[in-house]
């Protein structure tokens, strides 16, 4: 069958399994009756960096971050960065977050262009919307600043429950809208707190009128839903300072929103608070490209110092001959592209845990046995993310994935996160995913959702993508 309408619900920040544990005790009965009874829950992994903005690409291009060249909340370009100014550098947090569109790299088509009437409810990454089919251009950083201000952020789903059933109104061929709630109340107490679970309940309610609404226009089977999420969260009991502790290893950083800092070092551009890219400045200037070589030659001390810190899980770091090094306590690898497989080489202590009993320091894979070997993992798909995302030019030098329960900002986080995202740990890149039509078995990528939704409509990609089609044929 293929359908006509297509319809994407985001519970922004939520964790599978607490929407697992929430569907089990019968809490969300409209997405259980309507939807998943008649199509299909799954986990998915979601992309590095799991954080809003970034993992929202997969599900609007059908293609991960470094594709779309915005590997993360915040970045750095080098090759354009002026001392102590602000050309080349990047942070979609408040009124920069309109800036996101025009950086995605210029040609990738989106689920907006390919369906003109198609309509957009508080989502920053809206490329190629009609003016007056964005429902939420203007008011839409007006809502994020009082819910801010006031803690909120029911108001605010409330008011993105009415928006879905005003584009079910109109004659739409695609629509997302985000419900920002879960993210939120989350980073204000915790992943299972009451209010968060309550955030769960209002998106619930709203799919229950969208669903009866549609039924009464006569479009409801006409019509794919999916239920979807960009990252899950964990609890955070310490806030580590990544910019003390590049203060203190002798490299001056700037940082948001202390971006005008002259005669900097280094550059720390955090996403979602797990994750951060780490820029270095060589004695050459910012242009040249900083290895693991240079950066050893440089400050010898750096890179062992961020490993014994406890809120350090894992670093990245590029490599002179384009691999890139896999640093954690105790253990170190490498990851390259071999045409289109990954090679993954371990030098002691196997960070990634990919060996098992091989006997062998070495394995090769292609991205679809890297997910499916991993999808249950510590760092599920972590090899694939962390080789896509060093393809783009503005991926740090050093990526560094924090430990759960620690995040990378101790300052200028008002209010104070109690919850954090975006590292490779499998809390904050597994998350669920409802479709109303039934998806083949086995893992998938949230990246998948945009080529699946394009072969339900009838459709397909005009230009290489990432992910790929899921549906049962």
């Amino acid at each position: 069958m293929s359908f006509r309408r297509a319809l994407m619900v985001m519970i922004d920040g939520a964790r599978a399994d607490c929407f697992e544990q929430l569907v089990a005790r019968g809490d969300l009965p409209n997405i259980s009756r309507y939807l998943i009874e008649r199509g299909s829950y799954r986990r998915a992994v979601t992309a590095f960096p799991s954080t809003t903005g970034p993992a929202y690409l997969p599900f609007l291009t059908g293609c991960l971050p470094a594709t779309c060249n915005v590997p993360g909340i915040r970045w750095m370009e080098k090759a354009r960065y002026r001392d102590g100014g602000r050309r080349g550098i990047r942070s979609y947090v408040g009124i920069e977050t309109f800036r996101i569109n025009p950086d995605i790299t210029p040609g990738i088509e989106t689920l907006f262009s390919i369906f003109p009437e198609s309509y957009n409810v508080f989502n920053s990454v809206c490329r190629d919307v009609p003016f007056w089919h964005n429902l939420t251009r203007f008011i839409r950083i007006l809502y994020w600043y009082y819910a801010h201000l006031t803690d909120r952020w029911a108001f605010v789903d409330a008011a993105a429950a009415a928006k879905l059933l005003s584009v079910i109104e109109r004659d739409f061929q695609f629509g997302f809208v985000v419900f920002p709630g879960v993210d939120e109340y989350s980073h204000l107490d915790d992943p299972f707190g009451e209010e968060t679970r309550a955030a769960y309940r209002v998106v619930d309610a709203a799919i229950g009128k969208g669903v009866h609404q549609l039924k009464r226009r006569g479009m409801f089977d006409e019509t794919v839903w999916w239920i979807i999420s960009d990252h899950g969260l964990s609890s955070t009991h310490t806030h580590f300072c990544m910019n003390r502790f590049l203060e203190s290893a002798g490299r001056r950083p700037l940082y948001y929103p202390m971006i005008h800092r002259r005669r900097c070092r280094a550059a720390n551009m955090m996403s979602g608070n797990g994750m951060t890219h780490l820029y270095f400045r060589h004695a050459t200037g910012w242009r040249t490209p900083m290895t693991m070589t240079h950066l050893e030659e440089e400050s010898p001390d750096l890179l062992p110092r961020l490993l014994e810190e406890p809120a350090v899980d894992l670093a990245a770091v590029r490599v002179a001959d384009g691999r890139i090094a896999l640093l954690c306590h105790g253990g170190r690898a490498t990851i390259e592209w071999v045409g289109a497989q990954i090679r993954y080489t371990d030098h002691g202590g196997d960070p990634l845990q990919l060996m098992g009993h091989t006997g062998s320091c070495h394995r090769q894979f292609s991205a679809e046995q890297v997910l499916c070997e991993t999808a249950d993992a510590r760092y599920p798909d972590a090899a694939y993310q962390l080789a896509h995302l060093f393809r783009s030019p503005r991926t740090g030098d050093v990526v560094v994935s924090a430990t759960p329960g620690y995040d990378l900002r101790a300052e200028y986080e008002t209010p104070e996160h109690r919850s954090s995202h975006g590292s490779l740990h499998r809390d904050h890149m597994i998350v669920p995913l409802v479709c109303n039509v039934p998806l083949a078995e086995g893992p998938l990528r949230t990246v998948d959702v945009f080529p699946t939704t394009l072969h339900l409509m009838g459709r397909a990609a005009v230009r290489p993508i990432d992910g790929s089609v899921r549906a049962v044929t």
